[in-house]
């Protein structure tokens, strides 16, 4: 999908939903996670909303692995969850996650997704999306039955959920950018992309 003569872009990740939404759209990358303390450079920032915390960390993984592959493209990309003015991480264990999932029950919650584009160190393009997600009301039952189903999958994601699996269980309602919810806002990328006549159409 990319023009000729220009070298695969870079995706600095390891998500492996990321990845997959690059791969469905047609693009050629190579996946090369940025190895940053996220937490030191996010209290470095001394920002605190969600969706500019995503956007400071999409653009400093994609600025670390810039400076070690010159006149790359390299894609960063990052993901917050907030419910009002408290943020979420990714659950440490088990019932940290069942933890997540009560408190989320039965309420909105938003996810802020950030992408950057950054060549040769100097940030080409961010974009920051959100989606509203409507959690039902779950019973500690309930809770526990998804946790059994879903096993260790649940410390991988910030909510312990994957909406592309069976976490789409305990929604009742959506807005929102799919895309968006997989932590990669794909249509404002693909605008960039063309604009810097990256892609074919």
């Amino acid at each position: 999908m990319l023009a000729q003569g220009q070298p695969p872009l870079i995706l600095a990740s390891q998500s492996r939903a990321r990845q997959a939404v690059l791969t469905g759209a047609g693009l050629a990358f190579e996946a090369l996670p940025a190895e940053l303390d996220e937490r030191a450079i996010e209290m470095e920032s001394g920002l605190t909303a969600p969706g500019e915390v995503a956007e400071c960390l999409a653009r400093a993984k994609a600025s670390a692995i810039s400076v070690l592959y010159p006149g790359r493209y390299v894609i960063g990309a990052d993901q917050t969850l907030a419910l009002g003015e408290r943020r979420f991480s990714k659950p440490t264990d088990r019932a940290a996650a069942a933890d997540q999932i009560a408190t989320l029950a039965g309420r909105t919650h938003e996810l802020h997704a950030a992408v950057a584009v950054v060549r040769d160190g100097q940030v080409l393009f961010s974009h920051i999306s959100i989606a509203r997600m409507m959690m039902r009301p779950l019973s500690g039952k309930e809770i526990e039955a998804y946790l059994v189903e879903t096993g260790s999958a649940v410390l991988g994601s910030v909510g312990a959920y994957q909406l592309e699996g069976l976490g789409v269980h305990l929604f009742e309602r959506i807005e929102g950018d799919y895309f968006t919810i997989l932590g990669m806002p794909l249509l404002p990328l693909l605008a960039f992309l063309r604009s810097r006549n990256l892609l074919r159409f």
